[in-house]
This record gives C-alpha cells, structure tokens and sequence, in this order.
C-alpha cells in the first residue's frame, strides 16, 4: 500500500479518522481512564504516561493494528481501532479482524452518529482489506454495546461474563443499508 495503515486517514458518514498522534496521547489517555469509557474496557485499569507512551511507541511500529481518533465537525470526540486476530499477520493479511471503539463525548453516545465511525471502519476492513469477518469481544454487562452491535448485524457466538460477536460482510451490508443512507446525507445547520 502506498501509506501504511498507521497513517492512513479514513472519511465518511460525517466523520474522519484520522491516525493517532503523539499530541493525541494526553487526550486519549485522559478519555480512557474516564469511569463512562473505562467502565466498558476488558482492563479497568488507571494508565498513567509511561504507559501511555510505552502503548503508543508499541503500536506504532506493530502492523497488525491501527488506531485512529474520530472527528466530527472537526472536534474530536472518540477513539477506533483494528488488530488482526492472529498473531504474527499484518491487518493487509487478515482475514478476521477485530475493531474497537468508544465515543468519549457524551453528546454523541447513543446517538445515531455513535454509528458513523463503526460504518466507515467496517467499511474499510471488509472492501480495502478484504477480510471476511470481524469479531469483536464484549462484557456481558455492557447491553448497549451488545444492541448496538446487533443492529449492525454482529451475532453472538459466545456467551459469559464476556460475549465474543462476529459480523460477515453479507449480515453487514443487509443490516447497515438504511444507517448508511441516512448517515451519508449531508447534514447542514
């Protein structure tokens, strides 16, 4: 590919994803060690700096991942990425992928446009990088990502404290077709 994937900026549905900077760290971190977003992650943990950057220089120079943060109206508002599944393979090589997002500002959690950053990442792993599937892995106690996931086509193949969901491009494109159009109308206030 003519820029790698650390690089590459995506947009669509109203939204931008754009690579993860250095400048972003405080930001990100700050975002995800906040209780509304951190409640939902695997680890619950406090990241301080260090770790921060440690996270940062690793997935930087690792082509089995990409991390973006999603802006509207050019105001950050979130955080997406997507890894390989298998180790060793590059997201170019990958044919199950695994994508992850949180909207950090509560004006857009809930909200139809919490849909736009997941469409246009979907998008980009099933008709750019060709994957066949995308899995992701949710605690059971976060219902709304379970039903946000559901109305994008996502069905549970694993149950317990923690659900494990996949989506095939066939289940997405049936279930996101009216999200798609209502979200690629231009919006004017």
């Amino acid at each position: 590919m003519e820029t790698s994937l650390s690089q590459r900026t995506l947009n669509g549905y109203q939204v931008t994803l754009r690579p993860v900077l250095h400048s972003d760290l405080e930001t990100l971190r700050a975002w995800r060690n906040s209780p509304e977003v951190s409640e939902h992650m695997l680890s619950q943990s406090t990241i301080n700096q260090e770790q921060q950057l440690a996270w940062f220089k690793k997935v930087q120079r690792d082509p089995s991942q990409a991390h973006f943060i999603i802006s509207y109206r050019g105001e950050d508002i979130g955080s997406s990425n997507i890894k390989s599944r298998l180790a060793g393979e590059t997201l170019e090589q990958a044919r199950v992928i695994e994508p992850g997002l949180y909207i950090a500002d509560p004006r857009y959690r809930g909200n139809i446009l919490a849909f736009s950053p997941t469409l246009l990442i979907n998008d980009f792993c099933f008709e750019t990088l060709g994957c066949k599937k995308l899995v992701a892995v949710v605690k059971s106690t976060n219902q709304a990502a379970l039903k946000y996931n559901q109305k994008l086509g996502y069905k549970v193949v694993k149950q317990g404290e923690l659900i494990e969901i996949e989506l095939n491009f066939e289940d997405y494109q049936q279930h996101s077709k009216v999200l798609k159009r209502l979200l690629s109308r231009e919006r004017t206030r």
